[in-house]
């Protein structure tokens, strides 16, 4: 009866090995932008994409992810400051006519725009090109006041279309990404 419960413990022992080393990996899989000592954005980089390049300047902060397969669209994370939405913690706190007025002076995007919620509870507008021709999907949101859009545009060896899969991706990504606050005094 030890033997059998021993060799149980051991089984058992394994399998937390196992589940720890795989969240290791999972946790490593995070990319982490802090932005202006307000707040981090956090999520998992999909797979086959890596982070490219990041810039942080005095109006905008800029991250690019780019994949490894060029048929497969490339995207862009960008945030800047609204002054006129300082006050404004969400998207979800605006009107649907305030959320409109963020974008409608673009004359790039179309007019048709549609809502999704991340997993978060955090509303995000979908846009599409307004010329077929030029063909790219943008994603944006507000948070404490910053206006951020993830623009995703067809790989170079694509046939200049986003299908309805990757915009899907997209939406998948979008939906595991946080917004986490950074507490005073850390």
């Amino acid at each position: 009866m030890k033997k059998i419960l021993a060799a149980l413990l051991c089984v058992i022992l394994a399998a937390g090995c196992g589940l720890a080393a795989a969240e290791s990996v999972a946790k490593e899989d995070y990319t982490v932008v802090p932005v202006n000592g307000m707040f981090n954005i956090r999520g998992i980089t999909p797979e086959g994409y890596k982070m490219a390049d990041y810039i942080n300047d005095d109006t905008a902060i800029v991250i690019w992810f780019e994949p490894e397969d060029q048929a497969r669209p490339s995207f862009v994370i960008s945030l800047s400051f609204l002054e006129e939405y300082a006050g404004v913690e969400r998207l979800n706190d605006l009107s649907d006519e305030e959320m409109r007025a963020l974008v409608e002076d673009d004359p790039t995007v179309s007019q048709d725009i549609q809502m999704m919620e991340t997993d978060y509870g955090t509303k995000v507008m979908i846009l599409r090109a307004a010329n077929p021709s030029e063909d790219f999907a943008c994603f944006v949101t507000l948070y404490k006041g910053y206006e951020v859009g993830l623009n995703m545009f067809p790989g170079p060896l694509s046939n200049g279309q986003l299908t309805d899969e990757q915009i899907s991706q997209a939406m998948k990504f979008l939906s595991d990404l946080d917004f986490v606050p950074i507490e005073a005094g850390t």
